[in-house]
């Protein structure tokens, strides 16, 4: 209240003292230009409040808009999507049937995880392909596809999105976006289209137990002639480098080589990944087939170390060799949820809009009472500044008992007295 007061009495002086400089002829030059800068910065000071409480226009400074053209982050773009994102929702609406999403295994059964590529690839260029969350629900993987129409080819990256840890589980896991993504790819496939027809594919099968690594299969093929090859690769978090376990095939054929003196360069062969074994995260479950008529024969259930230095054949029947289950993947499960439970939600949301809006009408008007204040006080200062700067010099000019006409002073801020050294010789 006092604060007021006085910047009330200040501007008051002022005003008075501005008035009087207009009416009164001989004013000091000095004093004259306080008061003018001071009404000036006033008007300015005032334009830029009444500026900022009306909505943003596309007149501007150039300062203002080069503030405003300035290149924003990956994280700062993908979050303004996310908050421009919400969808008008028509309130007549009551009960709309939506999926329950749960979180379940990715890899079950065992080597299952296949990555299609649909009839719209030809037409999109690039799909996302299912993602397969750690065990830990830190981080989700998964591959983008590519079609290159002047080679009928197709190339494939994987992907990794840090996982926002203040989220629950399934929120976690919807709420990834694709923007949030790591900018470089954990694996490639080349990208050449030197070979028309050929396609390359990235699949993710698990995860170690310790969540430290990620199997992933690499699928090479003929468009109109099927599967070439398989390859394994491993990707360490820790290093983050990957390696392609190849001796595992070179085994495979030197052993039915020696045991039943099968070529199996001369067939059509392949391995199929199963997932990390279950009491060792450092070694590969896989199995092995070869397509020598009607019914494929079976070649046996391997597994090799993640350094890709120590093949062995673990069972030829491929019976009871256990394998770990550790990734995660969205699912809806053709699962609804009941009206009384969307009912309750659709009350819940009402309120939650209604805080909402008086929260956000609250903090506005917050906002507004502060940059009031702020203005208030910058003017005030202005005046107080002005007082001071007006009273100095009128005391200055006391001092000196010399009263000029003109008002014309020196460099120094002194009265000329030249006019009257002459006079006195």
């Amino acid at each position: 209240m006092f604060t007021a007061l006085a910047g009330m009495y200040m501007a008051a002086k002022v005003h008075l003292m501005q008035a009087k400089a207009n009416i009164t002829k001989h004013q000091d030059y000095q004093v004259s230009e306080t008061l003018y800068k001071n009404k000036v910065d006033k008007h300015d000071e005032k334009e830029k409040y009444e500026k900022s409480k009306l909505p943003e226009s596309g007149y501007m400074t150039i300062e203002e808009y080069e503030d405003k053209a300035r290149g924003l982050s990956r994280r700062a773009i993908s979050s303004e999507i996310l908050d421009k994102a919400d969808m008008p929702q028509d309130k007549n609406y009551v009960y709309v049937p939506q999926y329950v999403f749960k979180l379940v295994k990715y890899n079950n059964p065992a080597g299952s995880p296949e990555l299609s590529l649909p009839r719209r690839l030809q037409f999109d260029r690039q799909i996302n392909a299912q993602g397969i969350v750690s065990g830990d629900f830190t981080k989700l993987i998964y591959p983008s596809v590519y079609y290159y129409a002047e080679g009928d080819c197709v190339s494939c990256d994987l992907f990794m999105i840090k996982l926002d840890p203040s989220l629950p589980d399934i929120e976690k896991v919807k709420k990834a976006n694709v923007l949030n993504k790591e900018p470089d790819p954990l694996l490639s496939t080349p990208n050449n289209i030197d070979k028309k027809f050929v396609f390359r594919t990235l699949t993710p099968i698990d995860f170690s137990s310790d969540n430290t690594k990620l199997l992933v299969k690499e699928k090479i093929g003929y468009r109109h002639d099927g599967i070439w090859e398989t390859d394994l690769w491993i990707y360490d978090f820790n290093t983050k480098k990957a390696k392609n376990l190849t001796s595992v095939r070179e085994a495979i054929k030197y052993y039915w080589k020696n045991t039943e003196n099968i070529e199996l360069n001369d067939l059509r062969w392949d391995v199929y990944p199963m997932g990390f074994d279950a009491n060792n995260d450092d070694r590969v479950i896989l199995c092995a087939y070869a397509y020598t008529g009607e019914n494929p024969k079976f070649l046996g259930t391997w597994s090799i170390d993640v350094n890709n230095e120590n093949s062995k054949l673990e069972s030829e029947t491929g019976a009871g060799i256990p394998v770990a289950i550790v990734g995660y993947k969205l699912s809806t499960e053709h699962e609804v949820k009941p009206i009384s439970e969307l009912e309750f939600e659709a009350k819940q949301l009402k309120k939650e809009v209604k805080q909402e809006a008086k929260a956000k009408r609250a903090e506005q008007k917050m906002i507004s009472n502060k940059q009031l204040i702020e203005y208030r006080r910058k003017i005030n200062q202005m005046d107080m500044d002005t007082l001071i700067k007006v009273r100095e010099r009128q005391k200055y000019l006391k001092s000196t008992k010399v009263k000029s006409n003109d008002g014309v002073t020196d460099n120094l801020g002194t009265p000329d007295n030249s006019n009257n050294d002459n006079e006195k010789e």
